[in-house]
């Protein structure tokens, strides 16, 4: 059930154009927050991840179908594409981290795996491994400081890897079951937290990887799609039940504070000082601050009535994962951003 596969696999190095214009995430209505570029592609952008990699600035795609996508997007109002891998199957997420003074990006490939790419040259990016495991990755965590991966399922199970010998095998330690969907995942101070669909916010302690112990369930009442953790708070992407405040400071009993309604189906969530940018499914982006947790108040949005499935900030920039319509770079102004 859980094998490393590290046979020769095809690199597929993919050239796709930015496209600056797309019918698909237009803005139709916006407040304090702008419209930079669009980059499309021909499948479906679900996950984003920014970094930089020798003083330049690269998103990384889970793009669907077309694997990982690398895109330069030091000129944020002219992405580039650089490089692909064409994963087995359907990417869904993307994450990266430095073990070992090399860069890793992983892919959770959702039917076929937990995929693992070196991109420490990312016009050249070339696999590593495959995590076989029974079952379909949603989504991952990888905790660099203790060089740790988190890996979630559809199943409701969250199984942990020490991967602190690449470019050889990770080694399996652990397996966490919450129940639920799980699409979220964030670690802070040692405490693992899953969006577990219907089963709410689950908190783990994973101070010892390798004998996780579930410290609460905290039911939201939505569908939990996306957790992110900042201070004393956790911030849900609770689906139409809007984006759940968490009081966290004790992780064994954490403490509902409040909750912003969304437009429509909120499925991604990133903070940033007192600002929680949500991904707004059908809607686009709403720009959430939190600077009272018990009063959060919208000051930002941007309707592009296209899909918005996962959200990153990264630079003054939200990049926005819109499934067929590529990957969206907004930036929120000044006033909304810094309150």
């Amino acid at each position: 059930m859980r094998s490393l596969l590290f046979s020769a696999a095809i690199l597929v190095m993919l050239s796709l154009q930015a496209c600056k214009d797309s019918g698909i995430i237009t803005p139709v209505d916006s407040s304090n927050i702008n419209l930079v570029s669009v980059y499309s592609t021909n499948a479906s952008t679900n996950g984003v991840y920014v970094l930089p990699i020798n003083f330049r600035n690269y998103a990384l795609l889970a793009d669907g179908t077309n694997g990982l996508q690398i895109v330069d997007v030091t000129l944020v109002n002219q992405p580039d594409s650089v490089s692909a891998y064409n994963t087995d199957g359907y990417a869904n997420d993307v994450t990266a981290a430095y073990i070992n003074n090399d860069l890793y990006a992983f892919i959770s490939d959702y039917n076929s795996g937990f995929v693992i790419v070196d991109i420490d040259d990312p016009t050249n990016p070339y696999p590593v491994g495959i995590i076989q495991i029974g079952g379909f990755v949603n989504t991952a965590f990888v905790d660099q400081s203790t060089r740790t991966a988190y890996i979630a399922l559809e199943s409701g199970q969250v199984q942990i890897y020490d991967i602190s010998n690449l470019p050889n095998q990770p080694t399996f330690l652990a397996t966490v079951s919450v129940g639920g969907n799980i699409n979220g995942l964030y670690i802070a101070s040692n405490y693992l937290y899953a969006a577990a669909g219907n089963t709410g916010v689950a908190i783990v302690n994973v101070a010892n990887p390798s004998s996780p112990q579930i410290l609460s369930i905290f039911n939201t009442t939505g569908s939990a799609n996306d957790v992110f953790v900042n201070s004393n708070y956790a911030y849900v992407a609770d689906s139409y039940n809007g984006m759940v405040i968490l009081n966290v400071n004790n992780p064994a009993s954490p403490v509902y504070t409040a909750k912003f309604t969304g437009t429509g189906q909120i499925l991604s969530v990133y903070a940033n000082n007192n600002n929680v940018f949500c991904a707004d499914n059908t809607y686009g982006i709403e720009n959430v601050n939190v600077s009272s947790p018990t009063a959060p108040t919208k000051v930002g949005y941007i309707q592009t009535n296209s899909s918005a499935t996962g959200i990153f900030y990264s630079g003054g920039y939200i990049f926005l994962a819109a499934a067929e319509g590529g990957m969206g770079i907004y930036q929120p102004t000044s006033s909304a951003d810094n309150r």
